[in-house]
């Protein structure tokens, strides 16, 4: 996550013609002209603010409720019974739990987590970050149930972002395949994320997470039931990007941002918990396989790139690396 100096005065209420809902059934199903309008309304989207809404995705709403059921059975659990499936900085998959720190301010991290990988062969030319991508999931040996969902839905994930990934490639006039070769065995997460309530002395500078942005290419995000995710304008305004019913949030990430040269906006965002219940989402970070390159592609930058070459390993890891500690020192 990237962190962001700005302001953090209250958000307004959101306009679908700032964060667009599209209907994505069109392109799944529907000719080249038809696709190819999709892909460019995504693209739009992409430009203006990185954010959009997508219906019409063919995820099963089964599938959906059962891994918000899963992640809710979890989160209801006792400290300790959660703390049995932590992640470590030796096995990097499992709970997080939210970070001590000295009083609230715009740098508290007041969100738990569950995060789960794709469990692909290990990568014997890579030993470095074996902690981060070889190992298995850290699934509650007595919570059959939340791996079962777990693994489903996670599966519907990589379905929607291929399909995706083909959109975003069309809509920056690209062959649809362009990006097929660099997501044979992704290095995407699943997280379901837990926000209590902000403490009641709370000010308003205070975040559950603070503004920010993705590090992968893009982010398929569940919101659930209850709101608090908020997204930056150009123009320094925040606004409110509730739920939309049976939706998925949609946002560019930073490598999309690279990819593109700068042409999609990887955006800014926040969650603030002010609704008066608990919160749980689901977001699915797709990213690239750990050996990818990632650079401004030149049939978009030519001669003139503007960000340079990144590995995927080595990106993810000095990310991942942050998760554990204190707010303060990732954000202060």
């Amino acid at each position: 996550m990237s962190r962001s100096a700005d302001d953090v005065s209250a958000a307004r209420a959101i306009s679908l013609d700032e964060v667009p809902v599209i209907d994505f059934a069109p392109f799944l199903s529907g000719s080249a002209g038809e696709r190819q309008a999709v892909a460019d309304a995504i693209a739009a989207a992409c430009e203006e603010i990185g954010f959009f809404y997508l219906t019409g995705h063919g995820v099963p709403e089964a599938a959906r409720d059962d891994v918000f059921a899963a992640a809710r059975a979890f989160f209801a659990r006792p400290k300790a019974e959660r703390a049995g499936s932590a992640a470590t900085p030796e096995w990097y998959r499992g709970w997080i739990g939210a970070p001590d720190a000295d009083g609230f301010s715009r740098n508290t991290r007041l969100f738990e987590q569950y995060r789960m990988q794709h469990e692909w062969p290990a990568d014997p030319e890579d030993m470095e970050h074996a902690a981060i991508f070889d190992q298995p999931n850290r699934f509650p040996a007595d919570m059959p149930e939340f791996r079962r969902a777990s693994e489903a839905y996670l599966e519907a994930m990589v379905i929607l972002s291929r399909e995706l990934l083909r959109a975003f490639a069309l809509g920056l006039g690209l062959p649809e395949h362009r990006f097929d070769d660099w997501f044979r065995h992704p290095a995407s997460q699943l997280s379901m994320n837990y926000y209590p309530l902000l403490p009641a002395g709370a000010d308003d500078e205070v975040s559950n997470m603070v503004p920010h942005t993705d590090e992968g290419p893009f982010t398929i995000l569940a919101q659930g039931e209850v709101g608090g995710l908020e997204v930056k304008r150009r123009d320094g305004a925040w606004i409110k990007a509730p739920p939309v019913e049976g939706a998925y949030t949609i946002n560019v990430g930073d490598m999309m941002m690279w990819w593109s040269n700068g042409r999609f906006l990887s955006n800014l965002h926040r969650v603030r918990n002010r609704a008066g219940e608990e919160r749980l989402s689901v977001p699915y970070f797709a990213n690239p396989d750990r050996s990818v390159v990632v650079a401004p592609l030149p049939e978009l930058a030519g001669d003139a790139p503007a960000y340079p070459a990144v590995k995927v390993a080595d990106h993810l890891a000095r990310f991942y690396a942050t998760l554990s500690k204190n707010p303060h020192e990732i954000y202060g």
